[in-house]
């Protein structure tokens, strides 16, 4: 079945050849054929009687997550968007409420979790159990509270809440922990990362108090397709899994499309193509005419706002409004509002960032657009199942944006269409981040050497923890509630917030992204309107916005030191001819960041022309992370001596861009920096940091495949077509110098010496 502005065109890829303006833009088309669901018509399990009176016939991927429930297992479903996930742990919660145990969800927003409740208050009223349900969060009245504490059955809630609510109280809750029978962790796969991190210590805590009551529940995990979804279930509870991973739900047919922007530039002459937000603005006010119901995912809040901003005004008067921003930053009660003109069909398209929730039903979808690569395979994947869910056709469009990663796989569309899955990371254990759980959990009750919270710990790493006391063979934390100095995700630094002239609260932010976003004269955009940021200040928490007409939009630009900490033995030795290995090569270890916002740029609306530069005085964003590092001493000679500067800098520029073709990060979730003669080591290095306090591993697991890596930016950079280097090769957006002193020819050289030198990086992990 095919939208009504399809008919005469039989296909998207036709429709979108027949555009008045076409040129070429169309770089890939792939079609995947629809498939019929496939269902288990012989399930006799003990959730048959559950699914009788509510005529549902479960799909074998849903039978087979039943019959490892009923084997004694814990289960992760990792199967595409719209696959039937929720009734995997919904009857499992049904049946537990009917014996008179208790549940646990787990959501990681607020908003998933609200709109997951209504679900399951339908499922459970034909049974009479609608009532055992109830939200715990936030937005939870102080009244409630106390009884839920008494009288709870089955609880949703988010991380957030179990960490600064229910754990430091768990006396208070000891009737339901003490009954806690399931636990449900949906969007298993959005926990990696520093969130992933704290999730994992804040899961093993939860369970090491449901045990201290008598329970051992049981755990039903939903995620997204991952490449290792038993394996990450573990990493996050400390618990064995069984994975589901076969999706035999319906799926319709889909297109796939890659989408150039258009070529500006004549034939024979340097490559010039119109900007990704112009592209994709076009594209958007064409649907959005034509009727189609999309949603156009952006990487950034900017990029959200521009996409909206520019496709507005492409459209009649009348029209505008059917076009929409959603980010984060916006207030609970304008993402509701935008979720229900869309549902409703007031709204045809948004343009959106991740912070629209995948799991939230917002109805019908014909397309998604990728307005540059969303940074993983999985992402993708998930964003695409947005569209399609009542069996009509769907379309998934990727503009590649101007960056090494989009490149990369413009040349290789084979790497989306076959790849393999990323795999999610969390540490549970990280250096930073561990500690601190560890001080609630021996504040919620004393902690021995051994238990799982604790990983490999003894004695002597409890005793060089801050507060910790022994008594006898158990350790306790003594002070007050070490749980307020946690943060699970962000910066964990206080809000800032956003007001208007007359005081009306805009949104929020975080202090770091406030110092590079928020600063006094950065231009800053929220719902298609521009302001102008009149003063920031820290230590009240607020940033004051006044209306702004001009048509301008500001850049931040910075400068970023790093200081070694410590050198790991392993593994990058193990990656070297160990012969040559000390002498340089790849390591990794413990770095100190620190990054100063200097300066912003003004550049005009729709060209992006610089109109000027102006100077900032801002604090540093300073903090410990990880990183990896390598001295090119050896290989210097391979480039001139005043280019060797500006071929570091551009190296580290494309390495940085095509580090989550082979890591599971974005490329926000790093950094770099490049030093012709460092301060400490007197030789030129490049270092690769993980951009958050203590670090993920991101780092560490591009070491690990540091060859392949390498090899990519070496092709890269010897096949782009631009003369003298462009977005999609050494020009990076984040850069804090503004791409200033870059030499992609200096930077093949040097990477092709790299990879031959004998000191060759030997072992992929």
């Amino acid at each position: 079945m095919l939208p009504a502005c399809l008919e005469d065109a039989g296909s998207y890829h036709a429709w979108l050849r027949q555009l008045e303006d076409y040129r070429e833009q169309i770089a890939f088309f792939g079609f995947m054929p629809g498939r019929a669901p496939r269902y288990a018509e012989d399930y006799d399990g003990v959730y048959g009687s559950w699914l009788e009176p509510l005529q549902i016939t479960p799909y074998r991927h849903q039978a087979a997550t039943f019959r490892a429930l009923e084997a004694g297992h814990n289960v992760v479903v990792a199967t595409p968007t719209a696959s039937g996930k929720s009734l995997c742990y919904q009857l499992p919660t049904l049946r537990t409420l009917s014996g008179g145990g208790s549940a646990l969800y787990l959501f990681p927003t607020k908003a998933l979790a609200h709109d997951q409740l209504g679900k399951l208050h339908a499922m459970a009223a034909p049974f009479g159990l609608q009532d055992m349900v109830a939200s715990y969060d936030g937005d939870t009245p102080r009244a409630a509270r106390a009884d839920l504490r008494r009288n709870a059955r089955c609880l949703f809630s988010n991380p957030d809440m179990i960490h600064y609510g229910v754990l430091p109280y768990h006396r208070g809750w000891s009737r339901w922990l003490g009954g806690l029978e399931l636990i449900v962790i949906d969007e298993l796969h959005s926990y990696r990362g520093v969130f992933g991190t704290h999730v994992a210590n804040l899961l093993r805590r939860l369970l090491r108090i449901a045990e201290h009551y008598g329970a051992r529940p049981q755990i039903v995990a939903a995620s997204a397709t991952i490449g290792n979804p038993a394996a990450h279930a573990r990493n996050l509870t400390g618990r064995d899994f069984v994975a589901v991973s076969q999706d035999d739900a319906a799926q319709a047919e889909r297109e796939l499309i890659f989408w150039q922007p258009a070529r500006l530039s004549a034939e024979g002459a340097p490559e010039r193509r119109r900007s990704l937000h112009s592209e994709a603005a076009a594209l958007a006010a064409h649907f959005a005419a034509s009727g189609l119901k999309s949603i156009f995912f952006c990487n950034s809040r900017l990029s959200a706002e521009l996409v909206a901003r520019y496709a507005s005004d492409q459209l009649p008067e009348a029209d505008a409004d059917r076009v929409q921003s959603y980010r984060a930053g916006y207030t609970a009660d304008d993402r509701r509002a935008l979720e229900e003109g869309f549902r409703s069909g007031a709204v045809r398209l948004l343009s959106a960032t991740s912070a629209l929730e995948l799991g939230v039903d917002i109805g019908d979808v014909d397309a998604v657009v990728l307005v540059g690569y969303p940074g993983s395979l999985t992402a993708l994947w998930q964003r695409a199942g947005r569209a399609g869910r009542r069996g009509r056709r769907a379309l998934t469009l990727l503009i590649p944006a101007e960056d090494p990663l989009d490149s990369y796989y413009l040349r290789h569309p084979e790497a989306i269409t076959e790849g393999r899955l990323e795999h999610a990371v969390a540490d549970a254990f990280n250096t930073e981040i561990w500690p601190r759980h560890v001080r609630c959990a021996a504040a919620e009750k004393p902690v021995t050497v051994g238990e799982d919270i604790l990983g490999t710990a003894t004695d002597t790493d409890l005793a060089a923890l801050d507060g910790l006391v022994r008594r006898g063979r158990a350790w306790s934390y003594e002070r007050r509630y070490p749980h307020r100095a946690i943060a699970l995700r962000g910066s964990g630094g206080p809000q800032i917030r956003l007001r208007d002239g007359d005081g009306k609260t805009l949104g929020v932010s975080d202090p770091a992204t406030a110092l590079r976003e928020l600063h006094p004269g950065a231009v800053y955009l929220h719902q298609g309107d521009n302001y102008l940021v009149r003063n920031l200040d820290l230590a009240a928490g607020e940033v004051v916005l006044l209306p702004h007409i001009d048509t301008y939009y500001t850049r931040a630009r910075s400068d970023t030191d790093i200081e070694m900490l410590m050198a790991d033995a392993y593994p990058a030795e193990a990656l070297l001819d160990p012969e040559h290995g000390s002498r340089w090569g790849l390591r990794t270890g413990r770095v100190r960041v620190s990054t100063r916002v200097t300066s912003y740029v003004r550049k005009r609306l729709y060209s992006d022309a610089v109109l000027d530069e102006r100077g900032l005085e801002l604090p540093d964003i300073a903090y410990p992370t990880q990183a990896l590092w390598f001295s090119v001493a050896a290989v210097a000679g391979a480039v001139p001596a005043h280019l060797l500067p500006s071929a570091l800098h551009a190296l580290e520029h494309t390495l940085i861009g095509l580090l989550p073709a082979f890591v599971l990060c974005e490329r926000a979730d790093v950094g770099g920096v490049s030093y012709p003669l460092h301060p400490a080591s007197g030789e030129p290095l490049i270092v690769i940091y993980d951009g958050y306090p203590g670090g993920v591993g991101y780092a560490r697991a591009g070491a690990a495949r540091f060859r392949s890596w390498l090899g990519a930016a070496c092709e890269l950079l010897r096949d782009c077509p631009c003369p003298d280097g462009c977005p999609r090769c050494i020009l990076s957006p984040k850069c804090g110098n503004g791409n200033q002193y870059l030499d992609k020819a200096a930077a093949r050289q040097l990477a092709e010496a790299l990879l031959a030198h004998p000191v060759a990086f030997q072992i992929e992990a």
